[in-house]
């Protein structure tokens, strides 16, 4: 079996933060989102990490820096959202550049399931398994890949339809973004990748249609999809919610109040940090900052900011 991890999208809703860094590469409680997933993935397994030219770089010193051995990069030759092959069309590629024969397990890179037990998410060649949350409310449901199940049945949990992001969900099942395909199904999710490069949520109908069983892996804790500024923000606050605080930076006179981060060479001092992240390098002086993400590098001096994300390397002092 092979670990497939897509980190190849542009991210544009959390500009600036994504303007050049990978969505799996934000911070969360001190490490990036893809250290997190693969903490979850045993180190005998192999990983692929599908990417883009964009971020190969920061991919390679991100791996070097967490010392994780069998992960290969497979790269689209894309620099931009419309020269990407699409998640469907990348999978398949990756299928054919490394000649995969065996059962994969498909990971969206931006998405965090801390409790997921990865063995439930293993299929048999034949079938494949789709690891599911219930949002306990259709509305919420609209936002997501929405899953169909045959309620009759008791010990397994079939699929029986996927539609996304319906405007009248049938259920409350979503999609995580994690799931896994049997190798004997691999040559069906090529074919419709050809026809349908960009959709994932898609090969479900397509492999339910052709007869192909598909069971879901129910995740019953917390789920974490990190699209927008909002969602990060949640994620921020609710991991780890044993750790008030990770601090790697240095706090001088300052309250921290609920959950915050303060990344490695940062400096804050006789300020206020209320749930907020920190990114490494920036300097806080005489500020209050509450609900906000700011990126590396900055140097804010007598600054107050409420819900904010700000850009790298951006520089503000208040004079009175």
């Amino acid at each position: 079996m092979k670990v497939l991890i897509l980190a190849g999208g542009f991210a544009t809703r959390l500009w600036p933060l994504t303007e050049r860094r990978a969505k799996p590469l934000l911070l969360l409680d001190g490490k990036t989102i893809l250290a997190h997933i693969l903490d979850k993935i045993t180190p005998d397994l192999e990983v692929i990490l599908l990417t883009n030219q964009r971020f190969k770089s920061d991919f390679l010193l991100e791996l070097q820096k967490l010392n994780r051995k069998k992960v290969e990069i497979f790269l689209e030759d894309a620099v931009s959202d419309g020269e990407k092959l699409g998640a469907l069309g990348a999978i398949s590629a990756c299928i054919d550049h490394y000649d995969i024969k065996e059962d994969i397990i498909v990971l969206a890179g931006d998405n965090l399931l801390p409790d997921l037990n990865f063995a439930h998410l293993i299929c048999r060649p034949d079938n494949a398994k789709i690891a599911v949350r219930d949002v306990g409310d259709i509305h919420e449901a609209r936002k997501f890949g929405v899953v169909e199940v045959d309620a009759s049945e008791e010990a397994v949990i079939r699929v029986v339809g996927f539609e996304e992001k319906p405007q009248k969900p049938k259920s409350t099942l979503v999609s995580t973004g994690f799931m896994s395909f049997g190798r004997k199904t691999l040559p069906l999710l090529q074919s419709f990748a050809k026809k349908e490069p960009d959709a994932l949520g898609g090969i479900f109908p397509e492999l339910l249609s052709a007869g192909v069983e598909v069971l879901v892996a129910e995740v019953l804790d917390i789920w974490f999809d990190i699209g927008s500024f909002d969602s990060y923000l949640s994620a921020h606050k609710e991991i780890n919610k044993d750790s008030a605080s990770n601090i790697q930076g240095r706090v001088r006179n300052t309250e921290l109040i609920g959950k915050v981060s303060i990344g490695e060479g940062a400096l804050v001092e006789n300020s206020v940090i209320v749930d907020s992240i920190i990114y490494p390098g920036t300097v806080l002086r005489d500020c209050r900052i509450s609900n906000s993400i700011i990126d590396e590098d900055c140097h804010f001096e007598g600054v107050d900011l409420n819900s904010k994300l700000i850009r790298r390397n951006t520089s503000v002092m208040a004079f009175k």
